[in-house]
Protein backbone atom coordinates (compact mmCIF):
# COMPACT_ATOMS: atom_id res chain seq x y z
CA UNK A 1 0.00 0.00 0.00
CA UNK A 2 1.18 3.63 -0.91
CA UNK A 3 0.99 6.71 1.36
CA UNK A 4 -0.56 9.76 0.15
CA UNK A 5 -0.19 10.95 2.86
CA UNK A 6 3.68 11.58 3.01
CA UNK A 7 4.02 14.96 2.03
CA UNK A 8 2.16 16.13 5.18
CA UNK A 9 2.87 17.89 8.53
CA UNK A 10 3.36 14.40 10.06
CA UNK A 11 5.97 13.00 7.71
CA UNK A 12 8.34 16.29 8.27
CA UNK A 13 8.68 14.41 11.89
CA UNK A 14 11.70 12.03 12.39
CA UNK A 15 9.68 9.52 14.33
CA UNK A 16 7.27 9.30 11.62
CA UNK A 17 10.05 8.54 9.29
CA UNK A 18 11.01 5.30 11.24
CA UNK A 19 8.36 3.38 9.17
CA UNK A 20 10.90 3.74 6.29
CA UNK A 21 12.90 0.66 5.26
CA UNK A 22 16.22 0.02 4.21
CA UNK A 23 18.30 -3.01 2.47
CA UNK A 24 19.92 -4.82 5.04
CA UNK A 25 21.81 -8.01 3.04
CA UNK A 26 22.06 -8.76 -0.90
CA UNK A 27 21.70 -11.79 -1.84
CA UNK A 28 25.27 -13.01 -4.39
CA UNK A 29 23.03 -13.41 -7.60
CA UNK A 30 20.18 -11.09 -7.19
CA UNK A 31 18.87 -7.73 -8.98
CA UNK A 32 19.78 -5.76 -6.22
CA UNK A 33 23.57 -6.56 -6.77
CA UNK A 34 23.38 -6.20 -10.75
CA UNK A 35 21.52 -2.84 -9.93
CA UNK A 36 24.12 -1.84 -8.02
CA UNK A 37 22.30 -1.24 -4.71
CA UNK A 38 23.95 -1.30 -1.32
CA UNK A 39 22.75 -2.19 2.17
CA UNK A 40 21.54 0.72 3.79
CA UNK A 41 20.06 1.87 0.89
CA UNK A 42 16.96 3.80 2.16
CA UNK A 43 13.85 3.17 0.01
CA UNK A 44 11.18 5.98 0.55
CA UNK A 45 9.41 6.07 -3.00
CA UNK A 46 7.46 3.33 -5.04
CA UNK A 47 6.24 3.99 -8.54
CA UNK A 48 6.83 7.69 -8.18
CA UNK A 49 4.73 8.06 -4.86
CA UNK A 50 5.97 8.50 -0.89
CA UNK A 51 6.23 4.89 0.50
CA UNK A 52 6.32 4.19 4.18
CA UNK A 53 4.17 1.07 4.27
CA UNK A 54 6.48 -1.37 5.63
CA UNK A 55 8.41 -4.26 3.97
CA UNK A 56 5.58 -7.00 3.44
CA UNK A 57 4.11 -4.52 1.24
CA UNK A 58 6.92 -3.48 -0.27
CA UNK A 59 8.10 -7.34 -1.66
CA UNK A 60 3.78 -7.88 -2.40
CA UNK A 61 4.21 -4.85 -4.68
CA UNK A 62 7.63 -6.07 -6.66
CA UNK A 63 6.35 -9.44 -6.98
CA UNK A 64 2.82 -8.30 -8.62
CA UNK A 65 5.23 -5.51 -10.61
CA UNK A 66 5.07 -5.75 -14.71
CA UNK A 67 8.59 -7.08 -15.39
CA UNK A 68 8.96 -5.44 -18.79
CA UNK A 69 8.12 -2.11 -18.08
CA UNK A 70 9.49 -2.26 -14.36
CA UNK A 71 8.67 0.08 -11.67
CA UNK A 72 10.51 3.58 -10.23
CA UNK A 73 12.06 2.80 -6.77
CA UNK A 74 13.40 6.31 -5.54
CA UNK A 75 16.27 5.40 -2.66
CA UNK A 76 18.53 7.87 -0.14
CA UNK A 77 22.35 6.72 0.11
CA UNK A 78 24.26 8.83 2.32
CA UNK A 79 22.65 12.08 1.48
CA UNK A 80 22.27 11.35 -2.25
CA UNK A 81 18.73 10.49 -3.64
CA UNK A 82 18.82 8.38 -6.78
CA UNK A 83 15.70 6.73 -8.64
CA UNK A 84 16.43 3.24 -10.39
CA UNK A 85 14.21 0.89 -12.09
CA UNK A 86 12.95 -2.36 -10.49
CA UNK A 87 12.15 -4.89 -12.27
CA UNK A 88 10.75 -7.71 -10.03
CA UNK A 89 11.65 -9.03 -6.86
CA UNK A 90 15.39 -7.80 -5.74
CA UNK A 91 16.58 -10.40 -4.11
CA UNK A 92 17.49 -8.83 -0.80
CA UNK A 93 16.22 -8.57 2.86
CA UNK A 94 15.12 -5.69 4.49
CA UNK A 95 14.71 -3.90 7.86
CA UNK A 96 13.28 -0.50 9.46
CA UNK A 97 15.55 2.13 9.62
CA UNK A 98 16.85 3.57 13.13
CA UNK A 99 16.17 7.33 14.46
CA UNK A 100 19.49 8.15 13.74
CA UNK A 101 19.08 7.08 10.07
CA UNK A 102 15.71 9.06 10.22
CA UNK A 103 17.23 12.46 11.78
CA UNK A 104 19.69 12.55 8.83
CA UNK A 105 17.07 11.71 5.98
CA UNK A 106 14.13 14.16 6.70
CA UNK A 107 15.80 17.21 5.56
CA UNK A 108 16.99 15.87 2.16
CA UNK A 109 13.36 14.50 1.45
CA UNK A 110 11.18 16.93 2.95
CA UNK A 111 11.20 19.25 -0.23
CA UNK A 112 12.01 16.24 -2.95
CA UNK A 113 9.62 15.56 -5.83
CA UNK A 114 9.60 12.32 -6.80
CA UNK A 115 10.02 12.37 -10.92
CA UNK A 116 7.80 10.34 -13.13
CA UNK A 117 8.94 7.46 -14.70
CA UNK A 118 8.06 7.77 -18.38
CA UNK A 119 10.18 11.39 -17.91
CA UNK A 120 13.46 8.81 -17.25
CA UNK A 121 15.82 7.38 -18.76
CA UNK A 122 17.73 4.38 -17.37
CA UNK A 123 21.69 5.22 -17.15
CA UNK A 124 24.59 2.39 -16.57
CA UNK A 125 28.03 4.18 -15.38
CA UNK A 126 31.26 2.34 -15.84
CA UNK A 127 34.37 3.03 -14.20
CA UNK A 128 37.92 2.22 -14.01
CA UNK A 129 40.76 2.74 -11.43
CA UNK A 130 41.83 5.99 -12.48
CA UNK A 131 37.98 6.86 -11.61
CA UNK A 132 37.51 7.68 -15.33
CA UNK A 133 33.50 6.93 -15.94
CA UNK A 134 31.75 6.10 -18.80
CA UNK A 135 28.16 6.80 -19.51
CA UNK A 136 25.89 4.48 -20.85
CA UNK A 137 22.15 5.37 -21.76
CA UNK A 138 20.08 2.45 -22.35
CA UNK A 139 17.39 3.71 -24.81
CA UNK A 140 17.43 1.65 -27.79
CA UNK A 141 19.39 3.93 -30.47
CA UNK A 142 17.17 3.11 -34.04
CA UNK A 143 21.08 4.46 -35.50
CA UNK A 144 22.19 0.97 -33.98
CA UNK A 145 18.91 -0.68 -35.90
CA UNK A 146 19.37 0.76 -39.48
CA UNK A 147 22.98 2.20 -39.86
CA UNK A 148 24.70 -0.24 -37.71
CA UNK A 149 28.65 1.70 -39.27
CA UNK A 150 27.14 5.18 -38.24
CA UNK A 151 26.68 3.86 -34.41
CA UNK A 152 29.87 2.05 -34.22
CA UNK A 153 31.75 4.76 -35.90
CA UNK A 154 29.80 7.17 -33.05
CA UNK A 155 30.90 4.89 -30.17
CA UNK A 156 34.68 4.11 -31.50
CA UNK A 157 34.39 0.50 -31.75
CA UNK A 158 36.48 -0.05 -34.40
CA UNK A 159 37.48 -3.46 -34.70
CA UNK A 160 33.87 -5.13 -34.74
CA UNK A 161 33.21 -1.97 -37.95
CA UNK A 162 36.31 -3.64 -39.38
CA UNK A 163 34.67 -6.92 -39.02
CA UNK A 164 31.50 -5.90 -40.50
CA UNK A 165 33.01 -3.97 -43.41
CA UNK A 166 35.00 -7.10 -44.10
CA UNK A 167 31.38 -8.74 -44.15
CA UNK A 168 29.49 -6.36 -46.40
CA UNK A 169 32.61 -6.12 -49.07
CA UNK A 170 32.75 -10.38 -49.39
CA UNK A 171 28.92 -10.63 -49.49
CA UNK A 172 28.46 -7.26 -52.08
CA UNK A 173 31.39 -8.78 -54.25
CA UNK A 174 29.77 -12.12 -54.23
CA UNK A 175 26.31 -10.87 -55.58
CA UNK A 176 24.33 -7.89 -54.56
CA UNK A 177 21.37 -10.01 -52.94
CA UNK A 178 23.38 -11.60 -50.55
CA UNK A 179 24.88 -8.36 -49.51
CA UNK A 180 21.60 -7.15 -48.86
CA UNK A 181 20.26 -10.49 -47.06
CA UNK A 182 23.76 -9.86 -44.20
CA UNK A 183 22.63 -5.84 -44.32
CA UNK A 184 19.35 -6.87 -42.68
CA UNK A 185 20.44 -9.83 -40.51
CA UNK A 186 23.18 -7.45 -38.97
CA UNK A 187 20.49 -4.81 -38.67
CA UNK A 188 18.41 -7.40 -36.18
CA UNK A 189 21.57 -8.40 -34.54
CA UNK A 190 22.27 -4.63 -34.01
CA UNK A 191 19.08 -4.27 -32.88
CA UNK A 192 18.97 -6.52 -30.26
CA UNK A 193 23.10 -6.83 -28.97
CA UNK A 194 24.19 -3.16 -29.51
CA UNK A 195 23.68 -2.39 -25.91
CA UNK A 196 25.49 -5.72 -24.33
CA UNK A 197 28.10 -5.02 -27.44
CA UNK A 198 28.73 -1.17 -25.94
CA UNK A 199 29.04 -2.68 -22.54
CA UNK A 200 31.51 -5.62 -23.05
CA UNK A 201 33.90 -2.95 -24.95
CA UNK A 202 34.18 -0.57 -22.45
CA UNK A 203 34.48 -3.42 -19.67
CA UNK A 204 37.62 -4.75 -21.72
CA UNK A 205 39.02 -1.85 -21.55
CA UNK A 206 39.41 -2.23 -17.78
CA UNK A 207 36.46 -0.66 -16.34
CA UNK A 208 34.12 -1.77 -13.63
CA UNK A 209 30.05 -1.62 -13.77
CA UNK A 210 29.54 1.16 -10.77
CA UNK A 211 26.16 2.51 -10.90
CA UNK A 212 22.69 1.98 -12.58
CA UNK A 213 20.59 5.10 -12.46
CA UNK A 214 17.09 6.78 -13.95
CA UNK A 215 17.64 10.48 -14.60
CA UNK A 216 16.50 13.00 -16.85
CA UNK A 217 20.08 13.65 -18.81
CA UNK A 218 23.64 12.93 -18.52
CA UNK A 219 24.24 15.59 -16.28
CA UNK A 220 21.82 14.63 -13.68
CA UNK A 221 24.11 11.46 -13.57
CA UNK A 222 27.51 13.36 -14.16
CA UNK A 223 26.30 15.56 -10.36
CA UNK A 224 25.11 12.08 -8.85
CA UNK A 225 28.26 10.38 -9.48
CA UNK A 226 30.42 13.41 -8.93
CA UNK A 227 28.93 13.77 -5.50
CA UNK A 228 29.40 10.15 -4.80
CA UNK A 229 32.69 10.45 -6.10
CA UNK A 230 34.33 14.46 -6.18
CA UNK A 231 37.54 12.67 -8.59
CA UNK A 232 35.07 11.33 -10.77
CA UNK A 233 36.23 12.16 -14.46
CA UNK A 234 34.38 12.32 -17.40
CA UNK A 235 35.18 12.78 -21.18
CA UNK A 236 32.91 15.78 -21.87
CA UNK A 237 32.09 17.13 -18.26
CA UNK A 238 29.10 18.73 -18.05
CA UNK A 239 29.65 19.39 -14.02
CA UNK A 240 33.39 21.03 -13.97
CA UNK A 241 36.20 19.63 -13.14
CA UNK A 242 36.70 16.87 -10.82
CA UNK A 243 38.42 17.54 -7.12
CA UNK A 244 42.44 16.94 -7.44
CA UNK A 245 45.00 16.40 -4.83
CA UNK A 246 47.41 18.93 -3.75
CA UNK A 247 51.27 17.39 -4.67
CA UNK A 248 53.05 17.32 -1.05
CA UNK A 249 55.46 19.85 -1.09
CA UNK A 250 59.15 18.69 -1.42
CA UNK A 251 61.57 19.30 1.49
CA UNK A 252 64.69 20.71 1.15
CA UNK A 253 67.27 18.73 1.45
CA UNK A 254 70.11 20.50 4.34
CA UNK A 255 73.22 20.34 3.04
CA UNK A 256 76.09 18.54 5.13
CA UNK A 257 78.87 21.61 4.83
CA UNK A 258 78.76 23.87 7.37
CA UNK A 259 77.55 27.41 5.91
CA UNK A 260 76.03 26.51 2.86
Amino acid sequence: MLDDNYSDGQSRDAAALSNLICIKEISTISRARSMRLQPGDVIFGYDSQPFRSGITDFQELLEECDEEEGVLLTIWRDGLILNIIGYGPLGATYEFINSEIAEKIEADIRDYTIPQKQNLIVFEVLRDLYRRCEIIDTTPDPIATYMPPLWLVQHRLFEPLLAISLIYAITFAVHWVLFVISYIVLCVYFKRASLMMLRSFIVYKQYQMWLVIAASDIKEVQLACRKMDPKARFKNSLVGEPVVDEKPKKKKKRSAIPGT
